[in-house]
């Protein structure tokens, strides 16, 4: 009698000793959402065993949230299963002649035809900034010396959508808010940097663009209603306006990036421009094919750039967090090829959003459940449950490319948007995640791994809150610690 009491009481004593630790973290947890210097704020938080979908806990998990870019993790989710991570972008150059003449004049337009890279001409592209440079200086070795024709930019690949569904216009300056395009370079951008001044005036001799472009006018304003300079582009135009308060006694050096209105002719125009500095005269104009009809499509040589692999560029949609990536991909997913791969059908925001309720419908996630307007999580429009995206994440962690997948995104206390968080603690380079943040929305979902090998799938959205965003941040990482307590005991 003595051992069969004993075989059933020390399981059962385990037992009663687990519900109270998991009773004691709940109660923590609790406490960290419900502190009365966050009164305002609304959680929604999802934390599960990752091998047994074992719920340790949940408030609002099943209750919509705005996500911001924890958005991103759908998206690239999505493309990854519908594209595969050796997926390429290419981007062609079509001349008008099947071979270069030996006088080294060409008759007719040259064609650039974008494939969405949401790389090309940047710093991680496969070629990095100096792209259309390189292109010139082949043109110039195979002897062309002559253009008699145009540079023409070709967007046909997405549907034209430059901006997302409830973007807020005045975000439109931004470089997180820059314009999607089959064809675009430098991310929809271009890089400003202001001299020092201690003067009252400012001279545009002192305001520097990169690349420095005829395709960015530049314009200098005073005005009385600010005590700081203030930048941007007039709504619809390429006019770079700097204004100057009148009671500037001086200003610090500035720079940034801002956005560039119709990223496809400012592709044509800056690749005209290298094409010029290469010593190769441009007869005609640098334009976007859309806005000339009488473009005559081209049959002759053609060049062909290939991204990187979308293994290489996931990451910069999720550790970067570039909406521009996002974007660009969620609009490739929707692209639909013959069997020779042949576009039959442009992607656009709408037919990549049919292959995400796919990609969701197949977690049994229903559309009900969730709206997605966007790739990158910047509208307010998008609505997610953090159970939905623990689901998510908890597929990708078994799908064949799951390490292409968590290697995308950011680990805590190396990089990405995660690179400052949790060092010195208990979780530094056990966390993997996407953080999304939009005035007064805050979020992470991701990977946790304690340091006894227990791994925890994680979602924790947070809106409404007027508290300061710092002070959220600091009460989502007491969170996770809680979780990795409680998975080391």
């Amino acid at each position: 009698m003595h051992r069969v009491v004993s075989t059933v009481f020390l399981p059962l004593a385990s037992l009663l000793w687990m519900q109270g630790v998991v009773a004691d973290v709940v109660s923590d947890i609790d406490a960290i959402i419900d502190s009365p210097k966050t009164p305002a704020a609304i959680w929604g938080v999802r934390i599960e065993e990752s091998k047994t979908g074992k719920v340790l806990y949940s408030r609002n998990g099943d209750s919509p949230f705005v996500p911001a870019s924890v958005a991103k993790l759908v998206t690239t989710a999505t493309a990854l299963e519908r594209l595969g991570s050796d997926y390429t972008f290419t981007t062609h150059l079509q001349f008008p002649h099947k071979t270069i003449p030996l006088n080294g004049v060409i008759r007719g337009d040259i064609h650039i035809i974008g494939g969405g890279d949401p790389t090309l001409g940047t710093a991680e592209g496969a070629v990095g900034r100096s792209f259309l440079k390189s292109w010139a200086k082949r043109m110039v070795k195979e002897g062309v010396k002559r253009i008699d024709g145009d540079i023409v930019g070709i967007d046909d690949i997405f549907i034209d959508e430059p901006l997302g569904k409830g973007w807020a216009w005045d975000d439109e300056n931004y470089a997180f808010s820059a314009q999607s395009s089959g064809l675009t370079i430098h991310g929809g951008t271009v890089g400003y940097r202001i001299d020092r001044n201690r003067k009252q005036s400012l001279k545009k001799s002192q305001i520097h663009l990169y690349p420095d472009t005829d395709y960015m006018s530049v314009e200098i304003k005073r005005s009385g209603e600010s005590r700081q300079v203030q930048i941007g582009r007039e709504h619809g135009t390429n006019n770079f306006v700097v204004e100057v308060p009148k009671k500037m006694r001086r200003n610090p050096e500035m720079s940034g990036k801002v956005t560039v209105d119709n990223p496809t002719a400012y592709t044509a125009t800056l690749f005209k421009e290298a094409l010029e500095s290469a010593g190769i005269k441009v007869g005609g104009k640098a334009v976007d094919r859309d806005q000339n009809s009488a473009t005559a499509e081209n049959s002759g040589l053609v060049w062909t750039h290939h991204s990187s692999p979308l293994k290489n560029i996931l990451p910069l949609a999720n550790k970067r967090s570039i909406n521009l990536v996002a974007e660009h991909l969620l609009r490739a997913t929707g692209i639909k090829r013959n069997k020779s791969g042949e576009v039959v059908n442009p992607g656009s925001v709408e037919r990549g959003l049919n292959e995400v309720r796919r990609f969701m419908g197949k977690r049994k996630i229903k559309p009900y459940r969730y709206s997605q307007v966007d790739g990158s999580g910047l509208s307010r429009y998008n609505l997610l449950r953090p159970a939905d995206l623990v689901k998510v994440l908890r597929f990708m962690d078994s799908h064949p490319q799951s390490r292409v997948f968590r290697k995308s995104l950011s680990r805590a206390g190396h990089d990405g948007t995660l690179r400052y968080r949790f060092h010195d603690t208990a979780l530094q380079g056990r966390v993997w995640g996407k953080t999304g943040t939009l005035s007064s929305v805050r979020g992470i979902a991701g990977y946790l791994k304690s340091k006894k090998g227990r791994e925890l799938t994680f979602s924790i959205l947070v809106n409404n809150y007027a508290s300061g965003s710092r002070k959220i941040r600091n009460r989502i990482d007491r969170i996770l610690l809680k979780a990795a307590h409680w998975a080391d005991k």
